[in-house]
């Protein structure tokens, strides 16, 4: 081909190639029918080789100015001539078709993205790929003239795949730029531990797309990993069973691979937990900017879940009684007014049960604050012991309690209420703090229900302070339902 020509026709590669294109395959889908079209060829195919693995893997082929998705491998012993000719020359005929075809090496450097070469600290690296252009005709092979135009235009399609990896790599950047804003928003503001690993999954899996994101959340006082939560790629967020017999080793980068990493969660020393993004299903790599991103990301993840954490136990010391460790008032009438808004909208019942320990101001005053503070304990740990889990007792303030009882009668009630007068008499204060004397100890109780006695909240405790005070008046030490003296 004359120089002017071969100029010429560079320049039309070189123009047609100048837009942006968002990806490899985009450039290589747009690049390929050109040069079928340059070299008047039938067919072109274009590989991806791993010069370390002796396998080239067909990506996309281009028939007829179309271009077209194709999954093959083919194997080839990369030490023998033929290969090493190709490596050298840029070009070699195929030693096994029987027509004519051709091997053109591909050559740039772009982003250097591989786990597994992340300790190099390398910002580049090479890369190689393969077409193969073919003519069916046997009587058509490839001239020397043709060849050396072949390997000028994967010159230029080779720098044009270098610029096209370097956006993009500056887009994936950019991108996981954004989503570190928006994670450490959801950071910032989702201060329920639940609330935010939801939130982290959800986005995380948004911004990578892996296969599958799992955390792991160790136990605060045993360090077994106790907790599991995962998001896949259809979006759906999941709980995890986990036992106590998976092992914070896992949590070790040596376990990592170019499809799967774990990234440990810790904050000043102390385990929180792991993370672990995997591709076993796809069988993509990870790449080295992900791995950079995602170790920044768990710093600020295991801060989140320390200071959620935190939070949650702020809020559950500020909610319950020092002394007694029974809910207080405030936390109480929240749990109250979710329980009224519940049973309206599903017409449900609930009862209250107000109760306070007979004479305790005298046994105080006789005994000291000591005692009446055991005794206090004491009558606490029976109401808590006593009831079940959906139950909320309270210190409503000084010995006086209050208990809401979800889904739960009158008549249900008064056998709750007996069995704390039976249990709170057969406790046993030390003798010590009350002067070698043994001192017994009982309760009165007052019961109003949901929405028999009334449907609005001080009414209700107004009937349930009416039966504890008819309690009261008529000897103390047992129990009453507001329904069974409301006529009195």
């Amino acid at each position: 081909m004359e120089t002017n020509k071969r100029t010429a026709l560079l320049y039309s590669f070189y123009q047609a190639l100048s837009e942006h294109f968002g990806d490899m395959y985009s450039l290589l889908s747009h690049a390929m029918p050109l040069i079928e079209n340059y070299i008047g060829a039938d067919r072109v195919f274009y590989y991806d080789w791993e010069e370390k693995k002796s396998v080239l893997s067909l990506k996309i082929m281009s028939e007829g100015l179309k271009s077209y998705s194709l999954q093959e491998d083919i194997f080839i012993d990369k030490d023998s001539p033929e290969i090493i000719k190709l490596l050298q020359d840029g070009i070699m005929d195929s030693p096994t078709l029987d027509y004519p075809a051709v091997y053109v090496l591909l050559k740039w450097r772009g982003p250097e993205n591989s786990i597994k070469t992340m300790k190099t600290g390398k910002m580049m690296s090479s890369s190689l790929g393969v077409l193969r252009v073919e003519r069916i005709k046997k009587n058509a092979p490839f001239t020397q003239d043709e060849k050396e135009v072949l390997i000028d235009l994967a010159r230029e399609l080779s720098s044009r795949i270098n610029l096209t990896e370097v956006d993009m790599y500056h887009s994936a950047q950019l991108k996981r730029a954004e989503a570190m804003n928006k994670l450490t928003t959801v950071f910032a503001t989702s201060l329920r531990l639940s609330d935010s690993l939801k939130e982290i999954l959800l986005n995380i899996q948004d911004t990578f797309r892996f296969d599958r994101t799992s955390l792991y959340l160790s136990d605060t006082k045993t360090n077994e990993i106790a907790e599991g939560y995962s998001v896949d790629l259809s979006g759906e967020f999941k709980t995890l069973e986990v036992g106590v017999n998976i092992k914070n080793e896992l949590a070790d980068e040596a376990s990592n691979s170019d499809i799967r990493l774990i990234i440990p969660l810790s904050v000043q020393g102390k385990n929180l937990g792991f993370m672990c993004f995997d591709n076993v299903l796809s069988r993509t790599p990870i790449k080295k900017e992900e791995v950079l991103s995602l170790k920044q990301f768990s710093q600020q993840i295991a801060l989140a879940i320390d200071n959620a954490r935190l939070f949650e136990k702020v809020q559950e010391l500020s909610n319950y009684d020092d002394l007694t460790g029974l809910a207080l008032r405030r936390f109480f009438k929240e749990n109250l007014a979710q329980e009224v808004y519940r049973s309206k909208r599903f017409n449900l019942m609930f009862s209250i049960i107000l109760l306070d320990i007979d004479y305790f101001k005298k046994i105080n005053d006789t005994y000291g604050h000591l005692f009446g503070d055991a005794a206090l304990k004491a009558v606490s740990n029976v109401i808590k012991s006593s009831l079940r889990q959906t139950d909320v007792p309270c210190r409503y303030g000084g010995d006086e309690m209050v208990i809401l009882l979800p889904r739960t009668s009158g008549e249900e009630a008064k056998h709750i209420a007996a069995r704390l007068l039976k249990r709170v008499k057969e406790i046993e204060i030390p003798s010590d703090l009350s002067g070698g004397k043994v001192v017994k100890l009982t309760i009165s109780q007052g019961i109003s229900v949901y929405p028999t006695d009334s449907d609005d909240v001080n009414d209700l405790f107004k009937c349930a302070d009416d039966a504890l005070y008819h309690v009261k008046q008529g000897g103390r030490g047992f129990y009453t339902l507001y329904e069974e003296i409301k006529k009195k």
